[in-house]
């Protein structure tokens, strides 16, 4: 009697596939950001932001640069995410209403990975 034997090479892969099934980040399409030449000019850029509660509004780019929070205007509102202590971008944030004057948190949706597709969910807060 014969065996047949055969391999599994997606073994290796079965990390990688798993963690595409949880949660995988702030969806940030549509969102843009500035680039400023040093920590302190990004900083006094978006004071306002950080008086308003984001508190980690700069994050370390290429070389000696800065990035400033994700920015997205929806129907005149202005968005804004910040970063966490390891510079990943946070899902809350504040919004800007100019015509009102007025600032709020903001929750920015996420993306969630899977096999059949993606889920968005988010809202304004106020």
């Amino acid at each position: 009697m014969r065996t047949k034997a055969f391999h599994l090479p997606l073994l290796a892969s079965l990390p990688a596939v798993l963690a595409a099934c949880g949660p995988s980040g702030v969806d940030t399409n549509g969102y843009n950001r500035w680039s400023y030449a040093s920590y302190q000019q990004c900083m006094d850029a978006n004071r306002p932001l950080v008086t308003q509660g984001l508190s980690t509004p700069c994050q370390r780019g290429g070389g000696s640069s800065y990035f400033g929070p994700h920015i997205r205007v929806n129907g005149g509102t202005r968005q804004y995410l910040g970063y966490d202590r390891n510079g990943k971008t946070l899902a809350s944030g504040v919004s800007y209403d100019p015509a009102r004057g007025t600032y709020s948190t903001y929750r920015a949706p996420v993306t969630r990975g899977g096999f059949l597709g993606s889920s968005r969910s988010g809202s304004v807060g106020g």
